[in-house]
């Protein structure tokens, strides 16, 4: 058998088997899935995902067990130009270990221990020149098979049956800063968001928590939106809408914060009592980590409400540098004897690009300056990222 090292191609055709192997160091392998894709790299309408949990049958692939994929390439419809063999973990943690895929007398290994990994694109079979070839992957994304999903723009729905799990969860004991209406079995809630690319908005997890539709206002009008991935332990989620947003956020080149520097949050808090126009809050930053030394949020100043969360955190260049994410519960700490005005925490800029890199997005960066961003002032900022910030209402 002729074992293929990443990034290697091979001709390939006709009916094909293709076989997960573990390593031979015991416990449940993950599951496959097929992705088919057509030439915009976004999922094939008359090709929809499969995989080894339901088993759907397509008139070109079918799925013999979890592990085993039976793929008729003479068959694949002519819309479909790519075709993605995944595997992932069920319950959206770190595969961990060797995994071996074997078709014919080829065969790919992927080493994934030590990574955090929960799914990875084995391999890819793609048209050329009139005929098949299969290409070594490997990539793999610690956001799991959502990431992938998001990616190509495969409906979310499909992932969560798939990893219920995924399920936006609680957050750990800081107060949201996002806004949640009504009773009984409906309720409304709203936050905020920051455009980062022409179809796509960032928010807080928290924000869509349970959302059984979302609607994002920008530009003047609501637009329909779909949660492409919410990570609840980042406290991230990345909704997608159909028509072009009006601007998009720039992200400072420099991911470093300094303590003390000058912010603006710009957000939509309070909804029906303040109004359904943005509001901006001007602080500092005042660490640069948050509870229990969490290193993946910084601590400001300005002050934020209900409503505030997702909304865009700026520097006095008008870059973007994180994002509302909570406060601290200051009714835990009155009740303690204590006293802490404007305690609030915000998701550093590292983080949500390392988010955003798992679907593959590559956000507007500013342009490096060794002397440092020109500062423009308060005002400015504001009126620089109006088109980019957006109100998100959800109904739960």
């Amino acid at each position: 058998m002729r074992d293929l090292i990443a990034g290697e191609r091979a001709p390939i055709a006709g009916e094909q088997t293709f076989l997960l192997v573990g390593d031979g160091q015991g416990g449940e392998l993950p599951t496959l899935a097929l992705i088919a894709l057509g030439a915009d790299r976004r999922t094939a309408p008359a090709f929809p995902p499969i995989d080894g949990v339901t088993r759907e049958m397509r008139a070109a692939a079918r799925f013999e067990d979890t592990h085993r994929l039976v793929l008729d390439l003479h068959s694949v419809a002519g819309e479909v130009e790519r075709l993605l063999l995944v595997a992932f973990d069920r319950g959206n943690q770190p595969i961990g270990r060797t995994l071996n895929i074997e078709t014919g007398d080829l065969r790919f290994a992927v080493e994934l221990g030590g990574r955090s990994d929960a799914a990875v694109i084995l391999v890819e079979c793609y048209r050329h020149q009139g005929a098949w070839r299969m290409a070594a992957n490997g990539q793999g994304f610690a956001m799991g098979l959502g990431a992938i999903a998001g990616a190509h723009g495969i409906d979310h729905g499909w992932v969560m049956r798939l990893i219920p799990r995924l399920r936006p969860g609680v957050s750990n004991g800081e107060g949201d800063a996002g806004a949640r209406q009504g009773s009984g079995g409906s309720a409304t809630s709203s936050g905020s968001g920051v455009a980062i690319e022409s179809n796509h908005i960032l928010t807080n997890a928290h924000v869509v928590e349970d959302a059984r539709a979302v609607t994002v206002h920008a530009g003047g009008r609501p637009l329909p939106a779909q949660v492409v991935f919410a990570d609840p332990r980042n406290d991230l989620a990345l909704l997608r809408v159909e028509a072009a947003l009006p601007g998009t956020a720039q992200f400072r080149s420099e991911i470093g914060l300094h303590l003390g520097e000058d912010i603006v949050a710009l957000g939509f808090p309070l909804q029906g009592l303040l109004g359904t126009g943005p509001q901006a809050s001007a602080g500092n930053i005042a660490a640069l980590c948050g509870i229990g030394n969490d290193s993946t949020v910084f601590q400001f100043t300005a002050p934020i409400a209900s409503g505030n969360s997702g909304g865009p955190i700026l520097d006095m260049a008008g870059h973007l540098v994180g994002l509302v994410s909570s406060s601290l519960n200051l009714d835990r700490i009155r009740q303690s004897g204590g006293s802490a005005e404007n305690i609030n925490f915000g998701i550093k800029g590292a983080i949500i690009l390392s988010f955003l890199d798992s679907f593959g997005i590559e956000p507007p960066m500013a342009q490096y300056s060794p002397t440092g961003p020109s500062q423009i002032g308060r005002a400015a900022v504001v009126r620089q990222a109006r088109d980019t910030i957006a109100r998100i209402t959800c109904e739960c």
